[in-house]
């Protein structure tokens, strides 16, 4: 069996440790360990800019709704962190093309927020 330099007698090097979380994170949870996540598409009335005619649109949104019970491996800042925290969806569509026939130009959403906080 053969020692590494930090494993032989005499060797003034100390064995490197692995941390047991990436730096940064140490005691922490990440937002979306918080939430419960799903694509759902509504319908929006829209105007298109261009040709000015309204429409109905199909627009996607990612909604992240709070979980009922915060996950076990959480500390005091998460406990802080999870009742503050409000479910909300966020639009995931930035672009559209018009429903008119003789328009059919794309353009941005402009009329939509792109955060939305749902009331539980």
């Amino acid at each position: 069996m053969r020692l590494s330099s930090s494993e032989r007698p005499g060797s003034h090097h100390l064995p490197r440790l692995t941390p047991a979380a990436p730096l940064g994170r140490l005691g922490t949870m990440e937002e979306r360990e918080f939430f419960n996540e799903t694509t759902e598409s509504r319908n929006h009335t829209i105007t298109c800019p261009k040709c000015g005619q309204a429409g109905e649109y199909k627009v996607t949104w990612i909604v992240r709704r709070k979980r009922a019970q915060l996950p076990r491996n959480a500390d005091e800042r998460d406990r802080a962190r999870f009742a503050k925290a409000q479910s909300y969806m966020v639009r995931r569509d930035d672009k559209l093309a018009c429903s008119n026939v003789r328009c059919r130009k794309p353009f941005e959403i402009t009329q939509l927020q792109s955060i939305a906080f749902l009331t539980d």
